[in-house]
């Protein structure tokens, strides 16, 4: 049974959404993928990008990432995304709306799903840490959440993504079939070492699991390799390596199918342009790749937690 609400039932089971299976196979990695030539700020971009940037993009990133967490939909842009990633074979994407405000987002993202929905294991994720932020409001996510679930064909999950303070919300607990924290030590536990933060990030991850009694995936979470004293290449690399040490799969109730996935790494790419919108220098640094799409030593972490397929 696959919930038709905003919540999912109790008797959901973990072989009914085609991402959960994707995600319980050995070497399953996902990486959060903003194109590393895009400035998203400006609209016009979206056309202004060559495919070709995107194909390099991917083609970079497809040695160590079967699967993409996207963040917004743009009609000139994240249709070639998923046509490209089709091509390189990637596994999965996590479709983002941006802005559930936009119902020509949500048409766009689940006319895509639609179109895709035999290429990949799918979800969408309706909006990325907008309540925290008020870039939109509760009622916002619930009408978006309703049109989307009518849209969407059953059999693809949907969910929401906010900080890891978002879900003393109650309603943030209950949106639709599975948690999609972001959880950044390095702005809730900044004095913590690398893997001492790697640590913390799953412990508190669990708890939440546990607390909502869903399935939850770790969205975000990371550490930058430049932007204050202790951030370095070998410290994201320290991050992500003491990160898959632990399972990539952790059924937390089983009873309950209560389950944690921590296969998705974040970023894909640098994005300055990040770094001069919210003013913070480490914004622009938490990618495995740099913007010339060199890899990082973090990089070769994930690509070897690959070979596991």
């Amino acid at each position: 049974v696959i919930s038709g609400g905003l919540g999912r039932t109790a008797s959901v089971a973990a072989d009914d959404f085609a991402i959960y299976q994707y995600l319980q196979r050995p070497g399953s990695t996902m990486i959060g993928y903003t194109p590393a030539e895009l400035d998203p700020r400006n609209p016009a971009n979206h056309e202004r990008l060559p495919s070709t940037s995107i194909r390099k993009d991917l083609a970079a990133l497809r040695p160590a990432f079967d699967g993409l967490i996207t963040y917004g939909y743009h009609e000139a842009s994240t249709p070639r995304v998923l046509a490209i990633a089709k091509q390189l074979e990637f596994k999965a994407v996590i479709i983002g709306i941006w802005q559930p405000k936009s119902a020509d987002e949500i048409d766009g993202v689940c006319r895509l799903v639609r179109l895709h929905e035999s290429d990949f294991a799918l979800a969408v994720c309706v909006g990325n840490e907008g309540i925290t932020f008020d870039r939109y409001e509760e009622d916002d996510l619930r009408f978006a959440g309703t049109r989307v679930r009518k849209l969407l064909p059953p059999d693809v999950p949907m969910t929401t993504s906010e900080p890891l303070s978002g879900y003393e919300s109650e309603y943030v607990r209950s949106f639709g079939d599975f948690l999609a924290p972001n959880i950044h030590p390095v702005f809730h536990a900044p004095n913590l070492d690398a893997a001492a933060a790697a640590a913390w990030t799953l412990s508190q991850a669990k708890q939440l699991a546990k607390r909502s009694g869903k399935p939850l995936i770790i969205k975000e979470t990371g550490f930058p390799h430049e932007g204050r004293g202790k951030y370095s290449p070998a410290a994201q690399t320290e991050f992500w390596t003491a990160y898959v040490k632990s399972p990539a799969i952790e059924s937390i109730d089983q009873a309950k199918n209560v389950w944690l996935a921590r296969g998705i790494a974040f970023e894909a790419y640098d994005l300055p342009w990040k770094a001069e919108a919210s003013g913070l220098p480490i914004e622009k640094s938490w990618g495995l790749l740099s913007v010339e799409r060199k890899p990082y030593p973090a990089f070769e972490v994930w690509r070897d937690e690959s070979q596991r397929r």
